[in-house]
């Protein structure tokens, strides 16, 4: 058992004094990890059909509102799931996502970062800090990121790929150009990662949790009971509706709403919220025999 603790403290500390480790592998590995968990779990828990009325839906010209699952299947007719779930593979585990990594590798090291002395900060109120900080930042520089491939006619060609999702779920949310992913989350996270000097620890979990989170945004629950496991229910920060919204409305290059996916408080400071949302479709209407 003691040679065991010290084969793993031994590891730990080689992991620790490798810049590629630290800075690219760990948070690639902390992104795959929380974005295909988070969004098996969240397509189990909709084929359990457990929370089907919370799934939001839209009505169309004064027309009732189709049920999820039509517009889901239509979405899905356009776009295999298969295809979604290759591009998902293709995009956070390859050449993309390699390079993301060996870009916050270089520019930590270009920016001086020393070798991380520990995996964790010294208290909890310095974790609970970097977690925060961490998603302010990133997230701020989501909404940018977003926007500017909305009001940019040559990075909307881009962004229009993912636009095809009208009618989001999990593993859909991946279903992105390369581009895209880097300046919605490559290039936020290394800016956070690059002002805010995380350990190693809360660095893995922010990437983890930036990813899960994409994916419950698009999962097209709006759950009171997710919303409190997950924090959404917290002041400021965006409901998975919020992000819904934006892929039913802003399907367009100019003038989009919408674009924080962690809060909302940007889209307000800067006046891009959508009035417009969906409703939850309730219980299926009772068969009359």
């Amino acid at each position: 058992m003691a040679a065991a603790s010290a084969a793993a403290a031994g590891l730990a500390a080689r992991w620790l004094a490798t810049p590629w480790l630290v800075w690219g592998v760990g948070p690639m590995a902390a992104v795959n990890a929380g974005f295909f968990l988070t969004a098996a779990l969240l397509e189990l828990l909709l084929a359990t059909r457990l929370l089907d009325s919370d799934l939001l839906v839209y009505p169309a010209n004064g027309a009732p509102a189709k049920r999820r699952d039509a517009a889901l299947a239509a979405t899905q007719e356009k776009i295999p799931f298969s295809k979604q779930l290759l591009t998902c593979l293709f995009i956070i585990a390859g050449p993309h996502a390699v390079a993301n990594g060996a870009s916050l590798t270089l520019l930590m090291r270009l920016a001086g970062a020393p070798a991380p002395a520990a995996w964790w900060p010294g208290d909890v109120l310095s974790a609970a800090w970097q977690l925060l900080a961490m998603a302010v930042v990133a997230d701020f520089g989501l909404y940018w990121g977003h926007r500017v491939q909305h009001e940019s006619k040559l990075l909307w060609q881009v962004h229009k790929v993912h636009h095809r999702i009208d009618t989001p779920s999990p593993f859909s949310t991946m279903y992105i150009h390369g581009l895209d992913a880097t300046l919605q989350g490559g290039i936020p996270m290394a800016l956070a990662t690059l002002l805010i000097r995380p350990a190693p620890a809360i660095l893995y979990i922010s990437f983890g949790l930036r990813v899960a989170e994409n994916a419950l945004n698009h999962s097209g629950l709006d759950s009171r009971l997710l919303d409190f496991f997950t924090l959404k229910s917290l002041p400021f920060r965006a409901a998975a509706a919020h992000h819904d919204a934006h892929h039913k409305y802003c399907n367009h290059p100019k003038n989009a709403r919408n674009y924080g996916e962690t809060f909302y408080i940007w889209d307000v400071m800067f006046g891009t919220v959508n009035p417009r949302h969906g409703t939850r479709q309730g219980p299926p209407p009772k068969r009359v025999d």
